[in-house]
């Protein structure tokens, strides 16, 4: 696998990290006007805000005016930008079919997130024990994608539906391996587990996030379900400041979709569940590494500078 310098997650970088912990405390949930937000987006992942009508405070009895603009003179226009003249049109979607939501799982999420799984080849799938110990031990580095049925009269309100999920844990390596992908076998009594100098499963000092999981309910692929949680989780993550990196372990076809997120392919994984064959991909977080990078290479070109000003 090559060393190559790596980029960051497109978005804002946020300095510093606070202190790790699997409380509730980074409970970030998503509504759905958020997601509405997250449909309209560039190519490199950052997000844009819808636009909304401007309202003007008094209405011109004499004039006419296309509702879709803001009433300017002609001599001023070029001062206006373009979205501020008139805002972006929502394209309906079929996502906005599901009314989404998205939050925080949790162990009462078990059976949802099992029948999730069910998307993937049976080899591949996370266990309902994993599923215990992962949404027990990090809930907050779990996140669902929910459905709300519309509200019938006379009827019941009905039970949101899980359609997609993001399952992740802690680990202190760089990328995803065997073992942080393991149950540790006294997961029920014991707090952590380490085996030859590793911790089998959630890490909880780890800087890195190591994704497990990223499925979606085959009745509702398509539908930009995906993509909308990756960019949710994204943003939560780094919003939260709790890790340097997201890591995760994909097949082939899959690496240009996460490479849309500002995942860089770190080559061949040595992973071997469900039969190996995987791809290591790494998305960092922060600009700190690629700062330090930036200020070695200064400061030896300033040495360099220097023992040549002297030989001179």
């Amino acid at each position: 696998m090559s060393d190559q310098s790596h980029h960051q997650i497109p978005d804002h970088p946020i300095n510093g990290l606070k202190p790790l912990s699997n409380g509730d405390g980074f409970s970030l949930p998503i509504t759905g006007s958020d997601l509405s937000r997250a449909e309209t987006h560039d190519h490199t992942g950052a997000f844009m805000a819808n636009g909304l009508p401007l309202e003007t405070d008094e209405d011109d009895d004499d004039e006419e005016v296309d509702e879709d603009y803001v009433a300017v003179d002609h001599d001023d226009l070029n001062e206006y930008p373009y979205w501020f003249r008139r805002p972006p049109v929502h394209q309906p979607s079929k996502l906005d079919d599901l009314h989404p939501f998205v939050q925080v799982l949790t162990e009462s999420n078990v059976d949802d997130c099992v029948a999730v799984e069910e998307a993937f080849p049976e080899q591949e799938r996370c266990s309902r024990d994993k599923f215990s110990y992962r949404l027990g031990r990090c809930p907050e580095l779990c996140l669902g994608l929910f459905t709300l049925p519309v509200l019938e009269e006379d009827k019941p309100k009905p039970r949101p539906t899980l359609v997609g999920h993001v399952i992740a844990t802690r680990t202190s390596n760089p990328h995803v391996t065997d073992k942080s992908m393991e149950l540790p076998a006294d997961w029920k009594t014991e707090r952590s587990t380490v085996v030859d100098g590793e911790t089998v499963g959630h890490d909880e000092y780890g800087s890195s996030i190591a994704i497990h999981s990223v499925a979606v309910l085959r009745e509702h692929q398509g539908k930009q379900v995906g993509s909308t949680l990756m960019k949710a989780y994204i943003q939560r993550i780094r919003e939260a400041a709790i890790a340097d990196r997201i890591v995760i372990i994909v097949h082939d076809h899959l690496i240009p979709f996460y490479e849309s997120f500002g995942f860089e392919n770190r080559g061949q994984s040595k992973c071997q569940f469900g039969g190996g064959g995987w791809t290591d991909m790494v998305g960092f977080l922060s600009l700190h590494r690629p700062l330090i990078s930036l200020l070695t290479a200064f400061r030896h070109l300033n040495s360099m500078s220097e023992l040549a000003t002297e030989s001179i």
